[in-house]
C-alpha cells in the first residue's frame, strides 16, 4: 500500500511537467509582429579625416547627411546641416573624408574603401575600381599579377567587365568564375 502512495506523487509530478512542456509549444512566448517590416536598404560608408571617430559607419535613413554631419565635429560642416537635403549621398563602399578650407567652406573628398573593407561588407567591386593593393586582397592574385593587371589597364585602357580581364595573361575562365561573387556585372 505504501509503495502505491509513493508512485502517485510521482505520476503527478511527471504529468505536471509534461503538461508544462506541452503548453510552452502550444502558447510559445515570443509572437510573430502583427505587421511585417520591409528592411531598409543598407549603406556602409568609412568616415576618415574630420570625423571624431573615423571608421565604417552603417546607414539606412533618408536623412543621411545629417547623420554624417552630426559625427564631425567640423565648424564649416555645421553650416551645412540646413543645405544638405538636396545632396546626393555617395553610393555604398565609398570613403568620406573632410576639411574645412581658408574661407571656412566645406571640403569634401569622395574615394573608395579597400577592396578589402568592400569585399568584407558583401560591397560589390568594379575592375575599373580597383587599386594595385585592391587586386591583391581578391584570392589568387599576388603582386606580379597585380601589376600585370595595372599595366594592361594603362596600356589599354578600362576593362569595363570582369570578363575583361581575361585579356590580362595568367587569367583564365576559372579564375573570373571564381572572383564572380566579388564583383557587379559579372
Amino acid at each position: 500500500m505504501k509503495e502505491a502512495a509513493g508512485a502517485l506523487p510521482l505520476v503527478l509530478l511527471v504529468l505536471l511537467l509534461l503538461a508544462f512542456n506541452i503548453g510552452r509549444q502550444v502558447f510559445p512566448r515570443e509572437r510573430p509582429p502583427a505587421v511585417l517590416l520591409a528592411e531598409s536598404e543598407v549603406l556602409f560608408v568609412e568616415l576618415g579625416q574630420g570625423f571624431v571617430r573615423p571608421g565604417v559607419y552603417q546607414f539606412s535613413d533618408a536623412s543621411l547627411w545629417e547623420a554624417v554631419i552630426s559625427l564631425t565635429t567640423l565648424d564649416c560642416a555645421r553650416n551645412l546641416a540646413g543645405e544638405s537635403a538636396g545632396m546626393a549621398f555617395p553610393a555604398a563602399g565609398t570613403k568620406l573624408d573632410l576639411s574645412c578650407s581658408d574661407s571656412n567652406l566645406l571640403n569634401i573628398s569622395v574615394s573608395w574603401m579597400s577592396a578589402a573593407k568592400r569585399m568584407a561588407l558583401g560591397i560589390l567591386l568594379h575592375p575599373d575600381r580597383m587599386t594595385l593593393e585592391d587586386w591583391q586582397s581578391l584570392p589568387g592574385i599576388g603582386p606580379r599579377l597585380a601589376e600585370r593587371i595595372e599595366l594592361d589597364r594603362q596600356k589599354n585602357g578600362d576593362f569595363g567587365s570582369l570578363k575583361a580581364l581575361q585579356r590580362v595573361s595568367g587569367i583564365g575562365p576559372k579564375r573570373i568564375r571564381d572572383w564572380e561573387s566579388y564583383f557587379s556585372g559579372s
